[in-house]
């Protein structure tokens, strides 16, 4: 079945916090190791309140920037959400590619690349160049988004805490 696109609706909450859930907690493990310390990403995410802080970002971000859900069958298979900012040291305006995620079952049928896609679609239409952040240990995305034309700037370093 072919994809369609739409924006992102109150009923997609099930689906993207399920997400948000995977995308957190691997992220949040990821960057627990870099920093050398040694705590459970899952009930960091939890007692936070990331999901929710999330969500209710997408929910506002909706409004005013491009946050689109890909659906197949009726059913959301994955979300971009990219915005417009303002480059702190240069002045000029970009495009921030912030979120791209899809469900597990539809990994590797080449949603993430048509999301990210769009998105860039979006920054062309406003005569902007794109950005992102990647953790490096996400070898997929990294790759992903290389094939999208995306290429490394600089790298962020951390030393691990001495205990």
């Amino acid at each position: 079945m072919s994809l369609t696109f739409r924006r992102l609706v109150d009923a997609d909450e099930p689906a993207v916090r399920g997400w948000l859930q995977a995308y957190l907690e691997e992220h949040v493990a990821w960057w627990l190791r870099a920093r050398g310390i040694d705590a459970d990403a899952a009930a960091l995410v939890a007692e936070r309140g990331l999901v929710k802080r999330d969500w209710q970002e997408l929910l506002v971000a909706r409004a005013a920037d491009f946050v689109q859900v890909a659906e197949r069958d009726g059913e959301p298979v994955g979300i971009v959400r990219a915005a417009l900012r303002e480059d702190p040291y240069l002045g000029l305006d970009q495009g921030v590619l912030q979120w791209v995620a899809v469900a597990p079952a539809a990994r590797g049928q080449g949603i993430g690349a048509e999301l990210v896609a769009r998105a860039l679609q979006w920054f062309d239409a406003h005569g902007v160049s794109a950005e992102l952040f990647v953790s490096a240990p996400n070898v997929a995305a990294v790759r992903a988004y290389e094939r999208a034309g995306f290429r490394p700037a600089d790298s962020r370093m951390l030393r691990p805490r001495q205990d």
